[in-house]
């Protein structure tokens, strides 16, 4: 029970610390919303204002328990000073049948978020950057992972609730979020005049199982959908009033939504766009971009100085850096925009509201009515900032992209079905017995993202914690071990993704960065790609300060090189320090192709493009008459060799070579693990269906690897 009190003082410490400074803020502002809307608004400002600054004390690496407790008490306690009386008016509960339903879904999900965390992202990177923050009291700034790059807003959150009650009092600051959202709009329909509208729609979306389970992890979700939600609100009440600091807040809430996911952007041009509409005025719209500047200026800024891309990990083709390829990112962009095992669209809407197993999750079967928010005018606008709000589900196939969309669908269902006596209670209802997990259960796909049982032994830690998380994350099998074996600061290597939140060393990822990039590349060798094919490019003797190969063709597949040599009469000039190598793209690995270990690879980490090139600057006038690239087959390659000339000019001497196969000297799966030891990887965690486990486990010998336990279709390895 204690450790459930100590979850509960982190949760409800941060969201005191957060409603607090939003008081303060619409203190200073002199904003006059209603009792409801103040007290909500206070909630969602506040905890901008908490983020940016945790923001700050993680970038001077005093993230810190103490600048939490007694920054927090300092400022609950200028709030209890200053604070101005809540507007009069009695805060009276909108509607009991409405209310029961809330409380009831509320009760699910609040045990759900205090029982261990286990979902996926939450246990992976969301709270795994939160653990390793907490360990170093700041950004780390020589860790590289694309999740790492990406905005922080909740996790800023996060860390403070971390703190003082682990990763499940993470997961209750989420579950705020997702509480805030039905009463803003139950508060939304009662001021604009659609009462009932507005407590339809607070069900639906509230009861729709990817909420719930969504809402009660570490994720952002719901934290996105309640703040995008928040700044349509306030344009709204903006409309209204032409109150000219609401822009501020709008902006900084606009901001706030970037901060929390970079898919929350679109709060943004949302904002400004409407401003712009309703004003004609670009005054009031700077206002509004520069606030929310103040919330995003400071990740853009640290992902600018920290890794040369301020959009990082994306937009790596304009923003090229040695930390992760722009090739991978289109690979995993592509992968997440595709549906598997969808034959036809129109299976789709089934899957969103029925079944879930493709999409991950589904919302429930009363958005199958949604055809019907078309029936009103006003319903019809609120569809336009659902169709915006829900661009980012046409990059991501997982039905929790749809979240922030969702209020928007609902208010125009209700204001649709409203004209029919009776329908929005009955609607209403069906959704949320169709939504109680154990219903949902009877019809949905298996595999369904959702709360399917209520762990309330684990909630209240009468099931051992490292037993429940065991049950819900089979990768927490390899804490144990993995911390045992491998030395704080050495490095694991996995193809997939850990528990990081639990796991306490660094697990380098395949797919995750350039060196994960390099390791898997290195480990596929001996199988997928030896460097069997020679190109001998022959030519009369020259003389020149450096030579090039350029290729010439273009090609959905990589270009390759795992070595590249020179020959004068046959001999092969020795590579020097003074030899100055470039390439592009992906300079920062031209190394790779001069490192006489056949199991690494220069490669241009995306689709083939004329005037890619290795480049040798020898430092000095050298006499040649020959080059040869060691690489593995790519049949669209077609490469020419360029000199350069003593005018400065790049001319080609032959695009014709001899081309012939032969094996790589022997040892190529122990030069592989090599590379890995030269990087500070000496662990392994390996799947069974990994595309090298059978390799590994048949030539272990081989590999100069140790088999040290094997667990839940998993071996783990020392490279010996």
């Amino acid at each position: 029970m204690q450790q459930v009190l100590h979850v509960l003082f982190g949760a409800g410490f941060t969201v005191a610390v957060a409603c607090a400074m939003g008081a303060l803020l619409l203190h200073v502002l002199s904003v006059k919303l209603q009792k409801w809307e103040t007290a909500l608004f206070a909630f969602v400002s506040g905890s901008a204002c908490l983020s940016l600054a945790v923001f700050l004390l993680c970038a001077v690496g005093q993230a810190k328990k103490g600048w939490f407790l007694w920054g927090g008490v300092a400022v609950m306690v200028v709030w209890g000073i200053v604070n101005r009386p809540f507007p009069r008016g009695r805060l009276s509960v909108p509607n009991v049948p409405t209310a029961a339903i809330l409380l009831t879904f509320f009760g699910v999900y609040f045990l759900t978020a205090l029982a261990p965390e286990r979902s996926p992202d939450g246990s992976g990177y969301h709270l795994g950057n939160v653990v390793r923050i907490w360990q170093h009291h700041g950004f780390v700034w020589d860790y590289h992972s694309m999740y790492a790059y990406l905005s922080q807003g909740l996790e800023m959150l996060f860390l403070v609730a971390f703190s003082f009650g682990g990763h499940s009092a993470a997961a209750i600051v989420h579950l705020a979020f997702q509480t805030a959202l039905p009463l803003l709009i139950v508060s939304y329909g009662r001021r604009f005049g659609f009462p009932r509208a507005g407590l339809f729609a607070a069900v639906l979306v509230y009861a729709a199982p990817v909420v719930g389970l969504d809402g009660a992890s570490a994720y952002n979700d719901l934290a996105v959908a309640t703040q995008t939600y928040a700044v349509f609100y306030l344009l709204q009440v903006w409309d209204e009033t032409r109150e000219h600091n609401l822009l501020i807040l709008i902006g900084l809430l606009a901001g706030f939504s970037y901060a929390l996911k970079y898919t929350g952007f679109l709060a943004l041009p949302f904002a400004a766009g409407f401003v712009w509409w309703r004003s004609r005025q670009w005054r009031q719209v700077s206002v509004v971009a520069l606030a929310a500047a103040i919330l995003i200026a400071p990740w853009v800024l640290r992902n600018w100085i920290w890794l040369g891309n301020p959009v990082a990990p994306f937009f790596n083709a304009w923003f090229p850096n040695p930390y992760y390829h722009a090739g991978e990112e289109a690979v995993y962009l592509q992968t997440l925009r595709h549906y598997s095992d969808i034959k036809h669209y129109w299976q789709i809407p089934l899957q969103l509201t029925l079944q879930g197993g493709v999409v991950g999750g589904l919302i429930g079967p009363a958005f199958l009515l949604a055809p019907f928010a078309l029936l009103d005018r006003q319903g019809r606008r609120l569809l336009l900032g659902a169709a915006i709000f829900a661009i980012p589900a046409f990059l991501n196939t997982g039905a929790r992209f749809l979240i922030p969309s969702l209020p928007f669908v609902a208010l125009a269902m209700g204001i649709g079905l409203g004209s029919s006596r009776g329908v929005l209670p009955a609607v209403a209802l069906f959704q949320a017995i169709a939504c109680w997990p154990a219903v949902v259960n009877l019809y949905c796909d298996k595999w369904a993202w959702r709360i399917s049982t209520v762990p309330i032994r684990a909630a209240l830690r009468r099931e051992p914690e490292a037993e429940y998380i065991q049950a819900m994350v089979g990768d927490y099998a390899w804490k144990g071990p993995v911390e045992q074996m491998v030395a704080a600061g050495e490095k694991v290597f996995s193809f997939a993704g850990r528990p990081e939140a639990y796991i306490n060393r660094h697990i380098v990822v395949g797919y995750e960065s350039t060196l994960g990039n390099l390791v898997q590349d290195t480990l596929w060798a001996p199988m997928a790609h030896k460097p069997a094919r020679r190109q001998r490019f022959r030519f009369l003797p020259l003389s020149g300060r450096a030579v090039r190969v350029v290729e010439t063709a273009a090609a959905d597949a990589s270009w390759t090189v795992a070595e590249m040599r020179v020959f004068s009469q046959g001999r092969e000039l020795s590579r020097s320090h003074e030899w100055r190598l470039s390439a592009r793209p992906n300079g920062w690995d031209v190394g790779l192709a001069f490192d006489n270990n056949y199991a690494t690879r220069w490669s241009t980490w995306q689709p083939m493009r004329p005037r890619d090139f290795v480049e040798i600057d020898f430092g000095r006038e050298e006499t040649f008459d020959e080059v040869l690239l060691e690489c593995a087959h790519v049949f669209e390659s077609h490469v020419q060799v360029e000199v350069l000339t003593a005018d400065g000019r790049w001319v080609p001497i032959t695009d014709t070579s001899e081309e012939s196969d032969a094996d790589p000297p022997p040892g190529i799966r122990l030069a592989a693990v090599q590379v890995l030891r030269a990087h500070g990887i000496r662990y392994l965690l390996i799947n069974t269906g990994d595309f090298v486990a059978e390799d590994m486990q048949k030539y272990a010998k081989f590999w100069g690897i140790t088999l040290l336990a094997e667990a839940n279709g998993t071996r783990f390895y020392r490279i010996d």
